[in-house]
């Protein structure tokens, strides 16, 4: 069985809170920082495979071929 605790009051000096909390801000700075790089090479890898499934280099050619003699035919 679980016993239930309830923190009713935390008695600490001021100047050590404020301390406290400037470290918990750069933490999260860095762990942040740390999510971003891991988002962008999760993104990477994504659109590396995408690109190669879908050859974009191709798909940009063909649709700015299209552009140009739709728009430039006069």
């Amino acid at each position: 069985m679980q016993e239930e605790v309830k923190v009713t009051k935390i008695q600490m000096p001021f100047w050590n809170m404020v301390w406290f909390i400037i470290k918990w801000t750069l933490a999260s700075i860095v762990a942040l920082a740390i999510l971003v790089l891991i988002f962008i090479a999760v993104m990477a890898i994504i659109a590396m495979i995408m690109g190669e499934s879908i050859d974009i280099g191709n798909t940009v050619n063909h649709y700015s071929s299209q552009f140009h003699s739709h728009y430039h035919s006069n």
